[in-house]
């Protein structure tokens, strides 16, 4: 097979496979079909365009994570309480250990 076989049987099957107009009126064959259609493309045609409003958070997802203030705040303000937390269980566990015996 050359290439022009090939491109033409391409170019067939691509075209067979594209569907007709489905927001066209005039492709569907009852004027109830029509009817139904003429609804959907009008609920389409008052949706929003373009890009949706950037949401602004507020409170500390706001101050911390998003736009311009983003900052490592939280990342220390986590391994600061990890540590406090785990500094806390691990001398309640000491005191409990030396409580009546002698340390070593």
């Amino acid at each position: 097979m050359n290439v022009g076989t090939v491109s033409r049987r391409a170019y067939s099957t691509a075209r067979a496979a594209i569907p007709p107009t489905i927001g066209s009126t005039k492709a569907i064959g009852s004027p109830k079909d029509a009817a139904r259609m003429a609804k959907v493309v009008n609920f389409y045609k008052g949706l929003p365009n373009g890009p949706a409003p950037v949401a602004r958070s507020s409170g500390y997802q706001g101050r911390h994570f998003d736009g311009k203030n983003s900052s490592m705040t939280p990342v220390y303000q986590t391994i600061a309480a990890v540590f406090l937390l785990s500094y806390t269980i691990d001398y309640q566990f000491h005191l409990k250990h030396h409580k009546n015996v002698a340390h070593h």
